[in-house]
């Protein structure tokens, strides 16, 4: 998972325009949006997928360990995000 470590709060259009800017950035990498929820990306790469989920200013990004890392890599070259590392199942 990773937070963003700046967002556009306080603008009435910030989370249309933040919403605008990640979906073409994620579209320009290759990630389909899925018709059944706006907020899951996925893309195939080989025959592995990797699944985005957009929740407000949170990624949350699920697939096999070197496609996240590539993925956290090309999202730290566009923008400052915070890895917040995995997440875990509270009990």
């Amino acid at each position: 998972m990773c937070r963003l470590k700046k967002a556009l709060y306080g603008l009435k259009q910030a989370p249309r325009a933040w919403y605008s800017m990640i979906d073409t950035y994620l579209q320009g990498l290759g990630f389909t949006k899925s018709e059944g929820d706006l907020n899951l990306y996925y893309i195939m790469i080989g025959e592995e997928p990797l699944i985005l989920v957009l929740y407000v200013d949170d990624l949350i990004i699920t697939g096999a360990e070197r496609l996240i890392e590539h993925c956290k890599g090309d999202l730290v070259a566009e923008f400052e995000v915070k890895d917040i590392s995995l997440m875990h199942e509270k009990n």
